[in-house]
């Protein structure tokens, strides 16, 4: 079950005591942190407050038994930037994860890696923000009633290049085939584009979408997008319109790591590129980041006979019952699925034909018919 995107903070009521030289954001002067190197920062939690740590309703100022103390730095170039708390005495305490571009905070950016243990091998919190802007940022540390000293260590690296289709400008063409035909891609090293959408009822964190495109060669498309493996949960998002203006058209997240997502775009326009992302959904990274894409639908080859003008299957999303009309008798029809396979083989009885998928595995079909003047398909996805 997915747990929503939250901090890491738990903590006990606050004593009053004098309050640190940094407890408050606007008292903090930023250092420079320079691509290689490294830079310590020292302090007491002890005696911290919530005076003015962020907007009113922040997690910062609500949450029960916890203050903020602050570092801040200013970068000049793309950064990967790291915090360890290694040298932190044990043991090792609650930490907020993210930084915040304001005083007092309101937005935040939340971190890419972060754990107990990994960074640290003492056991104490590390944390790390990928493909930092250039800018002023400010860490709030998180503080409880036992106060205490603190270090924490700053470095920063060059960012990595993100893919080439990192940017909705940059979107990776593809065209449409009638069956499955695969694009390898990656959400390595990719960056934050626009803020994700709800789906399914569940708002991911798009800090890593990778873009394709494709142009409608029908009214009626499937876009399928199937992880390599559990490493990765993805969330797929379908866009009208231009890069300056996408509108949003459509969008699935019905499985989590390692899952099959797909989309069945109807009214659609002949002729009309289309963009969609896909993006892992949590703020950490993924694991396993690797997946496969393809749109499936009509490719306008023009062998579409007379006698099925009007063909069409229905449902377009089925359990497994699918009625197939305005074919003629004694046509084939042939079920294919996203690998392209033939999972099913019959005959079409009369004009309103109904087969029944229900045996096969979840996934997108393409549902062929070869009469004897000519052939024509159309798609369904089976879910349960």
């Amino acid at each position: 079950m997915r747990l929503p995107l939250t901090l890491i903070a738990v903590g006990t009521v606050l004593a009053t005591l004098a309050q640190p030289a940094n407890d408050q954001c606007a008292n903090v002067t930023p250092f420079s942190l320079a691509i290689g190197g490294t830079v310590e920062r020292t302090g007491t939690r002890t005696g911290a407050t919530t005076l003015n740590d962020g907007v009113p309703g922040s997690s910062l100022m609500t949450t029960p038994g916890a203050a903020t103390v602050w570092e801040a730095f200013t970068t000049t170039a793309c950064s990967n930037v790291t915090a360890l708390f290694c040298g932190t005495a044990l043991p090792a305490t609650p930490m907020w994860n993210f930084l915040t571009p304001d005083c007092p905070a309101d937005s935040v950016i939340y971190f890419s890696f972060a754990n107990y243990g990994i960074l640290c091998s003492n056991g104490q919190f590390g944390i790390q923000w990928f493909n930092l802007p250039p800018g002023t940022y400010y860490m709030p540390i998180y503080c409880t009633a036992a106060g205490g000293n603190y270090t924490v260590e700053f470095s920063a690296e060059a960012c990595i290049p993100g893919p080439p289709n990192d940017d909705c400008g940059g979107a990776s063409a593809l065209d449409v085939h009638p069956t499955c035909i695969g694009t390898t891609g990656s959400v390595t090293n990719a960056t934050f584009s626009m803020a994700a959408a709800p789906c399914n009822d569940f708002t991911g964190d798009a800090n890593d979408d990778v873009w394709f495109s494709f142009t409608a060669t029908g009214t009626e498309h499937t876009i399928t997008m199937e992880a390599d493996d559990d490493g990765l949960d993805a969330v797929v998002e379908l866009y009208g319109g231009d890069c300056s203006a996408p509108v949003l058209l459509d969008c699935s997240d019905a499985t989590t790591d390692g899952g099959t997502e797909t989309i069945t775009a109807t009214g659609l326009q002949v002729g009309t590129t289309y963009r969609f992302r896909v993006f892992h959904y949590y703020t950490s990274l993924a694991t396993d980041p690797g997946f496969t894409v393809c749109v499936t639908g009509d490719i306008g080859t023009g062998i579409q006979p007379p006698g099925q003008v009007g063909l069409t299957i229905t449902p377009s999303l089925t359990e497994g019952p699918v009625t197939i009309a305005g074919t003629q008798a004694g046509a084939t029809l042939r079920v294919l699925d996203h690998l392209g396979r033939s999972v099913l083989t019959t005959r079409a009885s009369d004009s309103h034909h109904g087969i029944d998928l229900s045996a096969q595995p979840s996934g997108p079909y393409i549902i062929q018919v070869v009469g004897l003047d000519g052939a024509m398909q159309r798609a369904t996805v089976v879910r349960r």
